[in-house]
């Protein structure tokens, strides 16, 4: 992410309001464009396309939300590896071999992603809510290879330097599933609804790989590659996969111990804890994108002077350039920090005109406060743990992921176990914040022992 970051940091410095917005929404469109749209797609169509689904409200936006969640579960640990490899590729401008990996893991993504799909789709009871099993079947199959495709090219369109492009693609994408919802929903209620939003989310998928296919354009089909990465780097994606499990394992649980069963469905919903902790992931943005245009680009170059500085230099210029990258770091950190947490505190003083003003008198204000500091902490966490990946200490890195999955997990099943629901997101809270301390303190370990890591590392060849 750092390329898109300097290029953002670039048009920011030529000024003005519209080149500030015009930034901000580039780097919300990369860093969270498919879910933010996604939300505001199923907003947009709860509102203004309600008579379409009549028939199975809670089955079409519970199908969608599930197809989110699972398409990360089960693919997230996948990603990391993927990412890496192409990441390598690219910097040996290796464009067609990246271009290569990329269709190779897409493809086998769709094929895994169909099957998981299908596995999902055939205990459902369709036929006794929908009147037309087989278009929603065919839909929510189709939604979730789709979404799984799209966090694929994530990895690609960051590198890209159409931001325009990029947020109109995914606008355009959204647009088109709210009147794909609209049209087919009033000709096949919420199978035509689901199929046609899936339809609006598979053009935004064909339109980004285009636009990838002019820089990455593929040569042959093979997964050797992938393999050999993802024998070489097994720990990052452990840390992956216990991220992705980390950020979902409460809802899961809540899911199953106070929810309420979606009919016709084996899925299951709990709008008490639902509601507010999928507001509060959208407040994660603000932290996101100054992450990609101010703390990574401010790192990275001291980072790459200080390799470059091993083994050409003195020891006391290996050290200032050292703590000139830790000090960067810490800065940047610090301000990221303090942005995110202005945006957490003022929205935790305003939850009760938030909830409100958004989701009317059911929202449980408590809840949503807490849900809001977890997030502050899981920006926190993840920052840091983008950092232990810098630094290649993936191993720390699953750690740091396997402290906020086991403790958001077992707290999780320990307020399920004693019915107390007045304590949902205090388990995400625990989660985040002592996943960022030993995150943190992995960081600070790693930096200060770099450079003898580096030795060593050389050492052994």
């Amino acid at each position: 992410m750092a390329g898109i970051g300097f290029e953002l940091k670039k048009v920011l410095r030529q000024g003005g309001i519209m080149r500030f917005l015009g930034v901000s929404l580039a780097g919300t469109a990369i860093v969270a464009g498919p879910w933010l749209l996604s939300v505001l797609g199923i907003f947009l169509i709860q509102t203004y396309a309600r008579l379409a689904l009549l028939e199975a409200p809670l089955l079409f936006s519970s199908t969608i939300v599930y197809s989110y969640a699972f398409s990360l579960v089960l693919f997230g640990g996948l990603h990391y590896i993927f990412s890496r490899q192409v990441s390598d590729l690219i910097y040996k401008e290796k464009n067609r071999d990246a271009g290569s990996a990329q269709l190779s893991f897409l493809l086998a993504t769709v094929v895994l992603a169909a099957a998981f799909g299908a596995a999902g789709i055939v205990p459902m009871r369709l036929h006794a809510i929908v009147a037309h099993p087989i278009l929603f079947g065919m839909g929510a199959i189709g939604l979730f290879v789709v979404i799984s495709a799209n966090w694929v090219l994530l990895s690609f369109i960051s590198l890209l330097k159409s931001y325009a492009g990029i947020l109109l693609t995914y606008l355009g994408g959204a647009l088109a599933s709210f009147f794909g919802t609209f049209l087919l929903g009033r000709l096949w209620s919420t199978g035509g609804a689901l199929l046609g939003y899936t339809v609006g989310q598979l053009l935004t998928v064909l339109v980004l790989y285009s636009m990838t296919l002019a820089r990455f354009r593929p040569t042959r089909i093979s997964l050797k590659g992938f393999r050999s990465y993802f024998r070489r780097y097994r720990m990052l994606f452990f840390a992956g996969l216990l991220y992705a499990w980390a950020t979902w394992v409460d809802k899961v649980v809540f899911w199953f111990s106070f929810g309420s069963r979606v009919d016709g469905s084996w899925m299951r919903t709990f709008d008490l804890y639902d509601v507010p902790i999928f507001f509060s992931i959208l407040t994660l943005i603000p932290g996101l994108i100054y992450f990609t245009i101010e703390t990574e680009t401010a790192f990275y170059p001291r980072l790459r002077e200080f390799l470059r500085c091993i083994g050409s230099e003195s020891y006391q210029k290996i050290q200032e350039r050292k703590y000139a990258m830790i000090h960067s770091l810490g800065d940047s950190l610090r301000s990221q920090a303090l942005l995110q947490l202005i945006v957490s505190a003022t929205l935790i003083l305003a939850a009760p005109a938030i909830g409100l003003a958004l989701f009317g008198p059911g929202m449980n204000v408590p809840v949503l406060r807490v849900t809001l500091a977890a997030a502050f902490f899981h920006s926190l966490f993840l920052s840091l743990l983008i950092f232990l990946f810098y630094l290649e200490h993936y191993g720390r890195a699953a750690a740091a992921a396997l402290v906020f999955f086991a403790v958001n997990c077992a707290a999780s099943i320990a307020i399920a176990v004693f019915g107390e629901t007045r304590l949902v997101g205090l388990s995400y809270l625990a989660g985040g914040l002592l996943g960022s301390v030993v995150a943190g303190i992995f960081l600070v370990r790693a930096l200060r022992m770099f450079d003898h890591t580096l030795f060593i590392r050389a050492s052994r060849g």
